[in-house]
């Protein structure tokens, strides 16, 4: 079955938003002296409390080892700790610190100013069809976000 030109035509604007989106967003992390794959790492544990390695990797869609050393750079910065996991001490559990949740607030802001300037041009029933639609995509296809990498701090 071979698509459409239309549906062809569909899935280059749709990479060529998902494209500007992120590289608009990461260009003002960027600008702050941080990232967006920084960003997800504080907006998961933030939202989602203490968590092991793994747990992390599983919510990013990524393997352990690609935000290794991001955690690594977080801790030594002081935005996150590592704890004794109290159900397995061979592990350890992420832990954002004060510091690391101040960070993901202002990293919030920018991330939702970067949001306010991108979907400007939609009215809110625009925004809604559009919402409805994409979890339409999502459902659709599942395992997407298993697909999703994260980009190595410092940018694309």
């Amino acid at each position: 079955m071979n698509p459409d030109a239309a549906t062809v035509k569909l899935m280059e604007q749709f990479r060529a938003v998902a494209h500007t989106v992120h590289t608009r967003t990461n260009a003002r992390m960027n600008a702050a002296g941080l990232s967006l794959a920084r960003f997800r790492v504080l907006s998961v544990l933030h939202d989602s409390g203490p968590m092991r390695m793994n747990e992390l990797s599983a919510a990013l869609g990524v393997v352990p080892r690609t935000v290794t050393t991001i955690i690594d750079a977080m801790q030594e910065e002081g935005l996150l700790d590592r704890l004794v996991d109290a159900t397995d001490r061979r592990a350890t559990q992420l832990k954002l610190t004060k510091d690391g949740v101040r960070q993901f607030k202002q990293l919030r802001a920018t991330h939702d100013d970067v949001a306010t300037e991108l979907f400007r041009s939609l009215t809110n029933p625009e925004k809604t069809q559009l919402a409805r639609l994409l979890d339409r995509l999502q459902s659709a296809a599942p395992d997407a976000a298993a697909g999703h990498t994260m980009h190595h701090e410092g940018g694309d």
